[in-house]
């Protein structure tokens, strides 16, 4: 096996060399949005609303983010633990950390659950296909938690005194969104239905980007790629409904861990004295967070706030408050996991994980 220091070395700082270009291109265009959203907010209303920041609920935000980051680090450590890998705590968390980082640079989420399982495999000595499966448990795990905020947004819009019209829409946005969340768990479920879905979806759109791309599209290798996740995904749903302790506890843990970012972000419209009615934005942070996974920009910087300043609009919160809000909410959520990220790259690129396998 490779010293765990000089492979590190080469392999975060390659990851970060073949994703440069996207990467700067990305913060190019997170930069340019951010200055159109501060210019139309207006630049002296978001510094005054920002000014008036209860640093005591800020920090408040930043212990709760470590919790969290706790409970993810436990839970993939669990799922781990459940497929006959020990990795210890320790390297679990510095992996989770290095591989957020480049989730949190890279559009799409290119850093994601498959560099968090490249590093698991190459630095603790994991079986690569025990840690792509837990990065896929992992997923799944977290689909309950947006099907409860779904449920719950629903019945929360039975108190929403707004436009009717403007209700219509909301409720259209969050059944799209459990018809996403049944559509998965139908594939989940259905293996070969889901291959054949696959094919012919591929089928339809694939003409589509040879004309729009005008590049060699290789029909074969996506479509086994596509065919390949869905049966990765398959056998990670299989084994959490198999095991209903396992199902609960992974489970409760991913619930845990959302209601505390949801109400991390509830702290941060405290932060700078605003008041939101709990219905609302119960609604708007489900349907936020769910756009967000849209892999357009690192993080979906900007494009969560342009979605949050529209909805928050419906209920008297002007942009500014929510711009204003939605920074403090991304200094514990955002920057402060990405430096802890590149703190952990730092040292592992030094000093290599601790590998009991070595």
């Amino acid at each position: 096996m490779k010293n765990p220091s000089n492979s590190s070395q080469e392999n975060i700082s390659s990851f970060i060399k073949d994703n440069k270009k996207a990467i700067i291109v990305s913060f190019i265009a997170i930069a340019a949005l951010t200055f159109i959203i501060i210019f139309l907010s207006g630049i002296d209303d978001i510094f005054n609303a920002l000014a008036r920041t209860n640093l005591w609920i800020l920090g408040l935000t930043f212990i709760i983010e470590i919790v969290i980051i706790l409970l993810w680090s436990l839970r993939w450590k669990y799922i781990l633990n459940r497929m006959g890998s020990f990795p210890d705590f320790q390297n679990i968390l510095g992996i989770l950390l290095t591989s957020q980082f480049g989730k949190n640079i890279t559009p799409g989420s290119v850093g994601g659950e498959p560099l968090r399982a490249y590093l698991l495999t190459n630095y603790d000595g994991t079986d690569i296909e025990v840690s792509l499966a837990s990065t896929f448990v992992s997923r799944v795990f977290e689909m309950l938690p947006f099907i409860i905020l779904s449920l719950i947004s629903i019945f929360s819009l039975f108190f929403w005194e707004i436009d009717f019209y403007l209700k219509l829409f909301f409720i259209f946005l969050i059944i799209l969104m459990i018809i996403a969340f049944i559509f998965i768990i139908y594939i989940g479920i259905n293996k070969e239905k889901s291959e054949v879905m696959i094919v012919k979806i591929l089928n339809i759109i694939s003409p589509i980007v040879k004309r729009i791309f005008k590049e060699k599209f290789v029909y074969d290798n996506i479509k086994d790629q596509l065919i390949d996740y869905a049966n990765n995904f398959s056998e990670s749903f299989r084994i959490i409904v198999e095991d209903k302790k396992f199902f609960a506890t992974g489970a409760s843990l991913a619930l845990v861990a959302w209601v505390l970012d949801l109400f991390n972000t509830y702290l941060a419209f405290l932060a700078i004295g605003v008041h939101v009615p709990i219905p609302p934005f119960i609604i708007i942070f489900t349907i936020s967070i769910v756009i967000s996974f849209i892999p357009i920009l690192p993080g979906s910087l900007g494009i969560t706030e342009i979605i949050m300043i529209v909805l928050f609009a419906s209920i008297g919160i002007s942009a500014y408050n929510v711009f204003a809000a939605s920074t403090l909410e991304r200094l514990s959520s955002y920057i402060f996991p990405t430096l802890l990220g590149i703190a952990t790259s730092f040292y592992y690129t030094k000093f290599g994980f601790r590998n009991k396998k070595n």
